[in-house]
């Protein structure tokens, strides 16, 4: 992947907006590396363009929200970048909202991009005690079971966390967020690793690209995010 660098790179010290105007100063200009099955290799042009924006600020605590459609290689991206930051890791996925499966499959586009996953018990829980240097314990949810695990999760303090999921970056979390970066791929592409994966019904997909759709249309478009990196 090629990097391509704007002329002045965003300035993490400066106070942001609710929705900064974008910042894009990359793009990809090659093929996805496949590495398996819904997954995409990122190029280390990439990965380094985050970290050295992260790097400006190397005495405060930096929290970088990775969104992104479905499959479009936000959680490749993320580790990536948590790697190289020695970063915490937080996925969205811990967050998803329990919720009886008849009343979330009535939910409307607007309706599911709002409630599919409990973006305030993400940032009350986990990101504003990160935010404050404290170690953070949280109960993600069980996939298999539709609740909240029994198990408990523990996230030491981290002056570097990476936040990775679709919706992370919704108005609510907007405060406690430093960095907001849009993971993009070819919808053809998305679809097939959607279908690689093999968890969720063709009926079940539609609502779920619904509400993707909804969320990038109405409450966070593509040009409002910081970095856009195209996989």
């Amino acid at each position: 992947m090629r990097a391509g660098r704007r002329s002045t790179p965003p300035n993490l010290s400066c106070v942001r907006p609710r929705f900064p105007p974008s910042s894009r100063w990359w793009s990809s200009r090659g093929r996805p590396v496949l590495i398996g099955p819904g997954e995409v290799a990122v190029r280390d042009e990439s990965v380094r363009g985050v970290v050295d924006l992260v790097r400006q600020r190397p005495d405060d605590v930096v929290i970088i929200a990775v969104d992104g459609h479905s499959a479009a290689g936000k959680s490749t991206f993320a580790r990536a970048v948590a790697a190289e930051l020695d970063a915490a890791l937080v996925h969205g996925d811990d967050f998803y909202r329990v919720m009886d499966e008849d009343e979330r499959a009535a939910l409307t586009p607007e309706q599911g991009a709002d409630q599919y996953y409990d973006c305030q018990r993400l940032r009350s829980e986990v990101l504003i005690p990160l935010r404050r240097g404290r170690s953070v314990q949280f109960r993600p949810y069980d996939w298999a079971a539709n609740r909240l695990a029994t198990d408990i999760t523990t996230i030491p303090p981290a002056r570097r966390v990476v936040v990775e999921g679709l919706f992370v970056s919704r108005p609510e979390l907007a405060d406690v967020v430093d960095l907001a970066v849009l993971v993009t791929a070819d919808a053809a592409l998305r679809r097939r690793r959607q279908l690689a994966r093999a968890d969720a019904s063709p009926e079940w997909l539609a609502r779920w690209d619904a509400a993707e759709r909804w969320y990038f249309d109405q409450v966070r478009e593509p040009d409002s995010y910081d970095l856009v990196i195209s996989t």
